[in-house]
């Protein structure tokens, strides 16, 4: 089963117009769309070995893009 945080990351690389809220609001876009307070606090912080050990080393190619919304 998919969790909330992949099915975001999911969506932040087919929808431009939620990259782009993102991009403005992180927090908030992610708050909207279901992400729990430690999921935020993980991406917010950049806190690479903190989503490893939420999600597993397979799935952090696709996490990349969520942890840096401003490059």
């Amino acid at each position: 089963m998919m969790s909330q945080l992949q099915h975001f990351a999911q969506l932040l690389s087919t929808d431009a117009a939620l990259l782009e809220a993102y991009k403005a609001d992180p927090k908030g876009v992610m708050l909207a769309n279901g992400l729990t307070n430690q999921e935020i606090e993980l991406v917010l912080s950049g806190d690479i070995d903190g989503l490893k050990a939420l999600l597993g080393d397979s799935l952090m190619q696709a996490y990349i893009v969520i942890a840096t919304p401003t490059e």
